[in-house]
C-alpha cells in the first residue's frame, strides 16, 4: 500500500489535543466501550479529546465526530490515538493529518478462521493487516491489550510497543434480571451459556459438540443458551442450525441479541460458561461471566489464558469428550466450583476502571507529554528465515533434525518456531537454545497439538515476522498453516521442503511454490540441502529488492 508522507511534528512535543480514531463506534461493544474510557482520561486530565469514525451507531451519534473532519481540524501540537482491529481504508487519511500519532492495536482476527464461510470478512481481515504494516511508519509508539497481541506489533517492527492495561466498568452490567427470561431458563437443569455473535472464529459450532457430549453422557437434563447475534441466513448461521439437527441436541436455545436484562438473565441461569473460540485479542464476556459468578471454561487460544489470568480453567484442548469430561467434574465438585468462582472475583477486582487508570496513564504519559524516546536497538534480521513450527515442541522430529542441518550451512540465517510453553509475563519472540541451536520461538494462535504428527496451528506474530522481512522464508515441512497463510504474501521469497515419506502438500501451496518447492526424504537429505543453499545463495535470493 503507497501512502503519502505524513506531516506529523519532526519532533515530539506535548499535546493539548489528544483525540482518537476509530473506524466504526459502536454501542457497548469492547472496542467503542474503550475508545470512551479513554475520552473520559483524558479531558479528566485536561486534554481536549474528540472521538473520530467513519461510522457510528445512532445511539453514539452525539459522541462522534466524521473522520473525514480530522486532517483539518488537527494542527501540529495534535496527537492521535488510532485504534485498529479490521479493515478501515483511512491510513491515507491518517498519513496526511498533522501531529503526532500512535496505535493502539486491538487485534486482528486470522483470516483462515473465516474461510469456507465468510469470504468478504477474510478478505477484509487480510486487508487489515495489510493497514497494520502500513500503520507502522507513521506512528512513534504502539500499545495492544495483551501480551500476545504485542508480540505480533513487536514481530512487524513497531516501535516502543508496549501493554496497555484494559478496563472494564463492571456497572453496566449491574442490570437487573429479566424476571420472565429467568424463570424460563431455570427450569432445574444445568445451564450451559455462551455468549458473543454467530462468526466462524467463535466456534460456536464446537460448543454444540461440547453440549451434546456432556448431555448425553452426563446431564441429560443440561441445557444451551446461546445469546448473541445470530442470522440463520448467512452460511454460518446455517451451519450451525443444521449441525444442531445432524448432532441431536436437545433443549437448545438460540436467543439472537437480547437486551441487557435479558443478558442478566442468562447469566443468572447459568451454572458454566463455556467459550470454544479460536481467536480473542481479549474476550470481554469471560470477564462478565467471572464477575457474575459464573465458573468460566475456555479453549486456551490466543489471549485467553491472559484474560483469564489465571482463574477459572484454559483448556489445552478442544476436542468435545474431553472437554466435556471437564465439564462434568466441575459439575460434580461443588468446592471447585466455589474455588474457581472466588479465583474469578478477585481477577475481576484488577480490571475496573477506577482500579486501572493510574496504570493507564503511566503508559500513555510519555506520549501525552512529548517525552523523546531513544531509537530502539533491533537484531538484524537473518538472511534467510528457516520456519520449522515443531522445532521447539519436537526436536528430535526428522523436520527439526532436517532444520538443525541447514541453519548449520547458512549461519547468518534465523530458525523460526513456535512456543511450546509462551509465558504470559514474558512477550515473545523469545530467544531459545535449543540443543544447541538459537531459535525465535513465536506465540501460537493456538495450544500445541501432542501429537509431533499432527497439525500445528497458525501464529499471528510469526506469520508477521515473515511478511516484514525482506529475507526468503524456507518451510520446513513445505505445507503448515503458517505455510499457507504467508505464502500469498511472500511471492518468490518462499522456499519449501516436502518429506516424501509422510508429507501430502497441498495443492495450492505447491501451485505456488512450483520450482521452489524441493521433494526430499528428511532422513537422507544431504544432496537435496546443498542444492537449497546454493540456490539461496544465488545473487538477488537472500535479499529481496
Amino acid at each position: 500500500m503507497k501512502i503519502p508522507l505524513s506531516r506529523r511534528t519532526a519532533r515530539p512535543s506535548s499535546a493539548r489535543a489528544v483525540h482518537q480514531l476509530v473506524p466504526r463506534l459502536a454501542w457497548g461493544d469492547a472496542v467503542g466501550n474503550q475508545v470512551r474510557y479513554l475520552r473520559e482520561l483524558l479531558r479528566g486530565w485536561g486534554y481536549a479529546s474528540e472521538i473520530y469514525a467513519e461510522q457510528w451507531d445512532e445511539a453514539c451519534r452525539d459522541q462522534v465526530r466524521p473522520v473525514r473532519d480530522y486532517p483539518r481540524e488537527a494542527d501540529d501540537t495534535s496527537a492521535l490515538l488510532i485504534h485498529h482491529s479490521f479493515e478501515s481504508r483511512l491510513v491515507p487519511l491518517i498519513a496526511r493529518s498533522p501531529g503526532r500519532k500512535a496505535l493502539i492495536y486491538h487485534n486482528i482476527t486470522p483470516a483462515r478462521l473465516f474461510e469456507g464461510f465468510e469470504r468478504n470478512v477474510a478478505r477484509a481481515c487480510d486487508a487489515a493487516r495489510d493497514e497494520l504494516i502500513a500503520l507502522r511508519p507513521l506512528v512513534e509508539q504502539a500499545w495492544a491489550y495483551s501480551r500476545f497481541s504485542a508480540e505480533e506489533l513487536v514481530a512487524a517492527g513497531f516501535p516502543h510497543v508496549s501493554e496497555l492495561p484494559f478496563a472494564v466498568d463492571w456497572n453496566a452490567f449491574d442490570v437487573a434480571p429479566d424476571p420472565l427470561l429467568r424463570a424460563e431458563l431455570e427450569d432445574g437443569g444445568p445451564t450451559l451459556l455462551f455468549v458473543g455473535r454467530a462468526v466462524p472464529s467463535k466456534r460456536m459450532d464446537d460448543v454444540l459438540r461440547v453440549f451434546t457430549a456432556w448431555q448425553r453422557l452426563y446431564q441429560p437434563r443440561a441445557q444451551l443458551v446461546i445469546a448473541g447475534y445470530l442470522n440463520r441466513a448467512t452460511p454460518y448461521g446455517a451451519y450451525l442450525y443444521g449441525l444442531k439437527e445432524m448432532l441431536g441436541a436437545e433443549r437448545v436455545h438460540f436467543l439472537g441479541r437480547v437486551s441487557a436484562a435479558q443478558l442478566s438473565a442468562c447469566y443468572a441461569a447459568a451454572s458454566v460458561y463455556l467459550s470454544m473460540s479460536r481467536h480473542e485479542g481479549f474476550g470481554v464476556p469471560l470477564l462478565e461471566a467471572m464477575h457474575r459468578g459464573v465458573p468460566v471454561v475456555a479453549y486456551g487460544a490466543a489471549a485467553v489464558p491472559e484474560t483469564m489470568g489465571g482463574a477459572g480453567v484454559a483448556t489445552l484442548t478442544n476436542e468435545p469428550l474431553e472437554v466435556a469430561r471437564l465439564l462434568a467434574a466441575l459439575e460434580r465438585d461443588p468446592a471447585l466450583k466455589r474455588e474457581m468462582i472466588a479465583a474469578q472475583h478477585a481477577r475481576v477486582a484488577r480490571l475496573g476502571q477506577a482500579s486501572v487508570a493510574d496504570a493507564v496513564r503511566d503508559s500513555l504519559q510519555p506520549f501525552l507529554a512529548g517525552t523523546p524516546r531513544p531509537p530502539e536497538v533491533r537484531a538484524r534480521a537473518g538472511d534467510v528465515n528457516l520456519v520449522c513450527p515443531g522445532f521447539a515442541a519436537f526436536p528430535d522430529a526428522p523436520a527439526s533434525r532436517l532444520a538443525r542441518r541447514l541453519a548449520e550451512r547458512l549461519p547468518s540465517c534465523r530458525l523460526l518456531t513456535l512456543d511450546p510453553s509462551p509465558l504470559p509475563e514474558q512477550r515473545a519472540p523469545r530467544a531459545l537454545i535449543i540443543g544447541g541451536q538459537r531459535v525465535h520461538a513465536f506465540s501460537p494462535d493456538e495450544p500445541l497439538c501432542r501429537d509431533p504428527d499432527g497439525e500445528l496451528p497458525g501464529s499471528s506474530s510469526l506469520e508477521m515476522a515473515l511478511r516484514t522481512s525482506r529475507g526468503p522464508a524456507v518451510f520446513l515441512p513445505a505445507d503448515s498453516w503458517i505455510t499457507r497463510d504467508t505464502l500469498p504474501h511472500l511471492a518468490s521469497r518462499a522456499w519449501g521442503l516436502r518429506d516424501t515419506r509422510q508429507d501430502s502438500t497441498a495443492s495450492e501451496v505447491a501451485t505456488h511454490l512450483g520450482s521452489r518447492l524441493f521433494s526430499v526424504d528428511f532422513h537422507q537429505s544431504e544432496s537435496a540441502e546443498k542444492a537449497l543453499v546454493q540456490a539461496l545463495r544465488l545473487p538477488g535470493v537472500s535479499r529481496a529488492s
